[in-house]
């Protein structure tokens, strides 16, 4: 688990819990049934005393904000306030304070009444069809087009991505593309020496417009393992910060 601060979602476990919620809530699952699936997913957190300060605190919260606050997530959250279990993790007795305040106002809302309940989106899942080997053009904000090979997928509950690697090429166009096989991999010039990092496909049109699968399949020079991940909308902030390309 990882945490940043002293906000309620400033740690991955409470970020992961409020998603995850929500997106079971657009998918039509009620307010029971989507802590009950939680619970079961989240068993080895609710075994862990410092985790479970945090399953059921950002439960609370985001069923409280969404109008869909599960009345045995209330008693809980309020249990683990009133026990102090949650701040027996905080060492340093400044940040200590402060997550004392953040849960003080945490326990004023709770005991507050609750909105009505507010319609949740269903998730759309990415859903990626290209092959292992197949290169994948991509137009850069300047005009100029770079080739991705497609080396795996990364699967999770946002659906299935591709995971790429940059082939070293830069064209103007694509009338007259390089052969795939003589063309090293473009790496990150700094220490981490990116090489492989997840491409979300885009959603909008004028994103999906850049690009383009050219047809050509070719092996991929290294195995899939630990990638970055671009995703929309900063996949162009990416491009430029890691492989110095715009």
């Amino acid at each position: 688990m990882g945490t940043w601060g002293t906000a309620l979602f400033s740690d991955d476990l409470a970020a992961d819990l409020r998603s995850e919620f929500r997106e079971l809530i657009g998918e039509g699952l009620t307010t029971e049934a989507a802590v009950n699936r939680l619970k079961t997913e989240y068993k080895s957190s609710l075994r862990d005393p410092d985790e479970e300060s945090v399953f059921w605190l950002a439960l609370a919260d985001t069923g409280w904000r969404l109008g869909r606050l599960d009345d045995s997530v209330l008693q809980n959250a309020l249990r683990v306030i009133a026990s102090g279990q949650d701040l027996a993790k905080w060492d340093d007795a400044s940040d200590r304070k402060k997550r004392e305040q953040v849960l003080a106002k945490l326990r004023t809302k709770l005991l507050s009444p609750q909105p009505p309940p507010k319609p949740v989106a269903k998730t759309i899942k990415s859903a990626n069809e290209w092959q292992i080997g197949e290169v994948i053009a991509f137009r850069l904000l300047s005009g100029r087009w770079v080739l991705l090979r497609v080396i795996g997928h990364n699967e999770d509950r946002g659906g299935k991505s591709a995971v790429c690697e940059l082939l070293n090429w830069i064209g103007e166009s694509m009338n007259s593309l390089p052969t795939m096989d003589q063309l090293s991999i473009r790496k990150e010039a700094g220490p981490r020496g990116i090489s492989q990092f997840l491409f979300q496909e885009p959603r909008l049109k004028r994103d999906k417009l850049r690009v383009v699968r050219t047809g050509l399949v070719s092996k991929p020079a290294q195995r899939l393992s630990g990638y970055s991940a671009f995703v929309w909308p900063f996949v162009d902030q990416l491009f430029r910060e890691v492989f110095e390309l715009e």
